[in-house]
Order: structure tokens, then sequence, then C-alpha cells
């Protein structure tokens, strides 16, 4: 067919339209498609903070409000289940259910297959690597959606359908996609608030041990006091006393009765090396003199031989000297566990005591290979007692371990700082 070249112009025009047409369509269609994709994800936004974000804000309770989100999911989209399953310490838990059930997956997908390239993940995904879910409903379809948090999986959001499943994926992934980002937030805060909780109960348990060891420690004050001061009384006051009688004694007899007078000399002399033992025994158990003066290697090592058992002292080399109050508080740990090593190890048995310095704290142990006790039974007695409380008060602790036949250790540990520790001389 022939056309003049009048016809070219009218030609162009006409296919110029139909490109305008065209891309009017185009472009209406995909004006179209997102104005569905807003208008579900609005609907998607709305479900969720009507089922879950608002009760939740309003203090509802997070193990409450699950089991009313997944009911609420599986009569809004006609679902055979609706579930939220959380990752817990034996793998993933189903937390909530509808219909209810009771299971568990004893693993936890990896977190990079969990967080695949899609928010969320169909029946395909599930077979790959969690395929004990479909062994409840094979022929379902199912999508996931993985709750995660800082990169953390948490746990998922599984919903099921046996019938019409092929329009399942169009019609909740956005809801699910919400509902995981909602219920993440909500896990992770519980998990944080539970761990505030224990933080302050345990700082709460310290302040009460604390202000029961200051009591306790208060009391032993006094009461110790009053022991010094009926040894003193009963104990050195009485030897000199004794000695000022003999005294007067001896100077009235010195130019009557010579040689009564020397042999109320030579008691006297006695008098005076008991009366100086009677002091040192009673310094001893207020503050060693060898303590204080060379520290707890020879104080340690005195203690060990005066011991009512077999005793040995292992000290690290070049062990540094340490702040009195530190050194009284392992020096009178150590005697202690001694003494009731003796009281209750058995006839036979020996110690061991080490000290050492090692991770900013002084660390002891004394280690009887006695009888030994069930640990769990023993009544913690005011020696122990003591121990705890001299530790604590330092911000150390004291452990006692035991058990029938193995002997008892007893071990604890004092925190030091550089400024602690005493200048040798």
């Amino acid at each position: 067919m022939y056309f003049s070249d009048a016809a070219a112009p009218l030609r162009l025009v006409a296919v110029l339209e139909a490109v305008a047409l065209v891309a009017l369509l185009v472009a209406a269609l995909s004006g179209l498609r997102v104005s569905r994709r807003q208008a579900g994800r609005l609907a998607a936004i709305d479900f969720v903070r009507a089922t879950f974000a608002l009760p939740l804000a309003q203090g509802e309770r997070l193990e409450d409000l699950l089991p009313q989100v997944v009911g609420a999911l599986h009569y809004a989209f006609a679902l055979d289940a609706a579930e939220i399953w959380q990752v817990e310490e034996d793998g993933l838990v189903l937390t909530a259910s509808e219909p209810p059930r009771l299971a568990t997956v004893p693993r936890v997908p990896p977190i990079e297959h969990a967080l695949a390239r899609a928010p969320v993940s169909g029946t395909a995904w599930v077979g790959a690597w969690l395929p004990e879910m479909l062994q409840e409903r094979p022929d379902a379809a199912m999508r996931v959606a993985p709750v995660v948090q800082d990169d953390r999986l948490l746990g998922l959001v599984v919903v099921a359908r046996e019938r019409g499943g092929w329009r399942l994926a169009g019609e909740a992934d956005m809801t699910l996609e919400e509902l995981a980002r909602e219920v993440g937030y909500a896990i992770h805060k519980a998990a944080m608030d539970a761990a505030l909780q224990e933080s302050l109960h345990r700082l709460q348990q310290q302040a009460d041990d604390l202000s029961a060891s200051r009591v306790r420690i208060v009391l032993a004050a006094d009461a110790e006091r009053r022991r010094i001061e009926r040894n003193l009384h009963d104990g050195a006051q009485q030897y000199l006393v004794a000695l000022g009688v003999k005294v007067r004694l001896l100077q009235r007899l010195l130019e009557r009765d010579p040689a009564g007078a020397r042999e109320i000399g030579e008691e006297l002399a006695e008098d005076v090396e008991v009366s100086i033992e009677a002091l040192r025994n009673l310094a001893r158990g207020i503050y060693p003199m060898l303590l204080g003066r060379g520290g707890l290697t020879p104080a340690l090592a005195e203690a060990c031989r005066r011991a009512g058992i077999t005793a040995r002292l292992e000290v690290s080399p070049g062990l540094p000297r340490q702040s009195a109050e530190v050194e009284a508080a392992v020096y009178f740990c150590c005697v202690e566990a001694l003494q009731n090593a003796a009281h209750h190890a058995g006839p036979g048995a020996g110690a061991t005591v080490r000290v050492w310095q090692s991770d900013g704290a002084l660390r002891f142990e004394v280690v009887d290979d006695g009888v030994g006790f069930a640990a769990r039974l023993v009544d913690e007695g005011a020696g122990l007692t003591n121990m705890s409380d001299r530790l604590g008060a330092l911000g150390g602790f004291l452990v006692v371990e035991s058990a029938p036949g193995d002997g008892t250790r007893v071990r604890g540990e004092v925190p030091v700082r550089t400024s602690d520790a005493r200048l040798q001389a």
C-alpha cells in the first residue's frame, strides 16, 4: 500500500498517543499497587496496635497478652494455626498457640537463615530449617516471621492454613512483619526488666547482708571487749596482784629473814615469767605481734606450729604486705579454720594452709584430710559467721566445701588494690 508523505505526521501522533496511553495505564496500575500496599501496611499496623501494642503499653503482662494476639490472628485470617515460639535454653518453645498445644523444638535455626532476605518466609524455609514444625500439618501453607532484636533471634511468629493457603502470603505477611517487630521489642524489654529486677534484688540482698553483718560485727566487738576485760581481770591482773603482795612481803623479810627473802625472790621471778606469758597469750588473741611486724608468713607459721593439728604452710614467694585490716582478716580466718579442723577433722588428720595473691585479690585456703561432713547439712556456727563477716566487710567472701570422708576445704578471698599494699621496711 502506498502512503504519501503528508500522512507521516498523523501516524507519528497516533504512535505517541498510544505510548502515552500505555504509560498512563502503567502508572495507574503501579499507583494502585502502591496504594494497596500502603493500605495493607496501615491495616497491619492498626491490627498490631489494637491487639498488642496498646494493651502492652497499658500494663497488660506479656505472658497474658501473647495468647490473645494469636487468637486474634487466628480469627482475623481464618487460620488453622497461629503460634508464637520463643528461644530458650532448650531450643524453641511454643509460648502461645491457637488452637492451644504444647511443643518444643530442641534446636534454633542459624541466625543468618532466620534473617533471610524476605522478612517473612514460607513453607519451603520451614521444611529446610525446622521440619519438626511440619509434622503436625504436613500439607499446610505456612508463613514464618523471625522475632529479632539487636541481630539476635528471640523467637518466631508462625501461621498455617490448610485451605486456600495460596493466598496466605499476600494476606498475612505485612501483619506478621509488624507483629514480629513489636513482639521483639516486648520480649527484649521484658528480659531487660527481669535482669534489672534481679540486679536490684541482689543489691538489696547484699545491702541486707551488709547491714546484718555490721550489726554482728558491733556485737562481736562488744563481746570481744568483755572477753579481754574478763581475761585481764581473771588472768594478768591476778598475777600482778599476787606479784604486789609478794613484793611487799619481800620488803619485810629482807632484814629479818634473808633466806626467806631469797626464796620469795625466786618465786617472784617465776611469777613474772608466768605473767609475761599470760600477757603474750592475751595479745595474740587481740592482734599478734608477729603479724604486725612481719606479715602473714611468720604469723601463720606460728599459728600452724601452735595449732592442735599437724599443719603446714604454703605462701607464694614474694607475697606483698597489705593493709592491716586485710592481713588481719585473712590471718584470723585461717586461724579459725585451723581450730575447726583440730576439733572436727578427727584423729591423725593433717591440714595445709595456702596463701597467694592473684587477679587483684588476696586468696587463702585451709584444707584438711579429715572425716569431712555433708556440706548441705552443716549449721553455720558463730565461727563461720564471724569469718564471713570479716571478709564481707572488706568486699570478700568465704566458701566451705566438704563431703563425708573427703576432708574439708575452707577458702576465701579479699580484693586488694595497689594502694592497700604496705612498703617493706
